[in-house]
């Protein structure tokens, strides 16, 4: 599935809501798809910088499909695309669903 850009949004503004900004990603795409380069192709034009943290959910369907996977990535370039209002994720670190009781 392609990306859906209300999946996409500001959870936190940073200092004067310009540094360290935290956004919500729901998607059902898997993380190697989102972090390609300008997925999330409207993040720079919603305000979405350089540094910025981002939670990436993986549902089975949106808006509020099960979740399999979360992600914890930063924006690694900004104004990506051939429009420039994108943004590139990096990698991501997967958050373990570990529950042992």
């Amino acid at each position: 599935m392609a990306y859906v850009s209300s999946g996409f949004k500001l959870l936190m503004g940073g200092l004067s809501n310009s540094s360290c900004n935290m956004w919500l990603l729901d998607s059902t795409d898997a993380i190697a798809t989102v972090n390609t380069s300008n997925y999330v192709s409207d993040g720079y034009q919603k305000g979405a910088r350089q540094g910025d943290i981002v939670l990436v959910r993986t549902r089975a369907s949106l808006p509020a499909g099960a979740v399999s996977a979360v992600n914890i990535c930063f924006v690694l370039d900004e104004a990506t695309g051939t429009d420039a209002l994108g943004i590139d994720l990096t990698d991501g670190l997967a958050v373990t669903a570990t529950d042992t009781d």
